[in-house]
């Protein structure tokens, strides 16, 4: 019901504007609004035929021969309804005309050819364009779904050596009685109530990400016998925002491929928060020609060009047993 309210809207206006505009020369009343009202409904005859029928139609079949063969026929058809329409009205007397003017009735039947023609461009124009804005809108629409859902599964992939990882420490230290099992719990617990609860979110708090990552290298480190571990962070961490489960993957790659043999072993994770930019600098040392491509990278690729674009900048070195992440990240929108 809108959208016939919006068309009949549309054709009043343009009944008008058309009245004014073209037969405002004419003197009598009745004969302005009579040339009007024939005009434009040719016009929207023949627009409709276009938009309804021959514009779908020519969108299935592909053929421009059969699109031009038809508007022709429509245009004949429509124009010689409204000639006769016209003569019809004429030749009864039913809408005398009160005006001179230099037409003849010959020059009026091509006026309706130019009538009929000009609503076969009309249909086409207006039918392209909505048909490109409602093609463009599901496409958006696509994209924005297809991005939410490629964003949901990026973050949910995790390794799950971790889980396992972690519960084999656990168990060690209740085992053993080394450690502190209640706190090695309650940092896993923590961990998994952030990747149950935060990570579902768009962005998550700052503070609860790092806070996250620092129980991971908590956990790790308590299976690194020979690895110097260090983790730092500087900068206001408060009110600030990330997308979550951002900078894991960065650490877990470090984590596992750091090198067994090498006498010197080391993961350092520097992060620096200074007016709403974020640095990130994760390094470790790794024995040549055994680490890869790193896990997950380019995943975290991916979530980084959707959700940050041009905000964000990551590099990735590897040299002298040094393999070395940095992130610069903007938090602010």
């Amino acid at each position: 019901m809108r959208k016939f309210g919006v068309h009949a809207g549309f054709w009043l206006v343009f009944f008008l504007i058309w009245d004014r505009l073209l037969y405002f020369y004419v003197n009598n009343e009745w004969n302005r609004l009579y040339f009007s009202a024939l005009d434009t409904g040719l016009i929207l005859l023949t627009f409709y035929a276009m938009y309804t029928y021959l514009m779908p139609d020519y969108f299935r079949r592909k053929s421009l021969g059969r699109l031009i063969i038809l508007s022709v026929l429509l245009v004949l058809v429509l124009a010689a309804l409204a000639a006769w329409i016209m003569g019809l009205l004429l030749q009864n007397m039913i809408v005398p005309i009160h005006f001179d003017f230099s037409w003849t009735y010959k020059d009026m039947q091509y006026n309706r050819l130019f009538m009929a023609f000009l609503g076969v461009l009309a249909g086409i124009f207006v039918k392209l364009a909505l048909d490109r804005f409602e093609l463009r809108r599901s496409l958006a629409a696509l994209e924005k779904e297809r991005s939410a859902a490629e964003l949901t599964y990026l973050k949910n992939q995790l390794n799950p050596h971790f889980l396992f990882n972690s519960l084999n420490s656990l168990y060690s230290q209740l085992e053993l009685g080394t450690g502190d099992p209640k706190q090695t719990l309650s940092a896993l617990a923590d961990m998994l109530r952030y990747q149950l609860y935060d990570s579902g979110q768009d962005l998550a708090s700052l503070n609860k990400e790092l806070a996250y990552l620092a129980d991971y290298i908590a956990l790790q480190k308590m299976r690194m016998d020979n690895c110097a571990v260090t983790y730092a962070v500087a900068g206001d961490i408060t009110s600030q925002g990330i997308a979550p489960l951002l900078l894991i993957t960065f650490v877990e790659n470090a984590f596992k491929h750091v090198s067994d043999n090498l006498t010197k072993n080391f993961i350092d994770v520097q992060i620096r928060i200074n007016e709403g930019q974020l640095d990130f600098n994760c390094r470790n040392s790794y024995e040549a020609g055994v680490t890869g491509k790193g896990i997950g990278l380019g995943n975290v690729r991916k979530r980084l060009s959707l959700i940050y674009g041009g905000r964000q900048q990551l590099q990735i070195r590897q040299e002298n047993n040094v393999y070395e992440v940095k992130l610069s990240l903007c938090l602010k929108s």
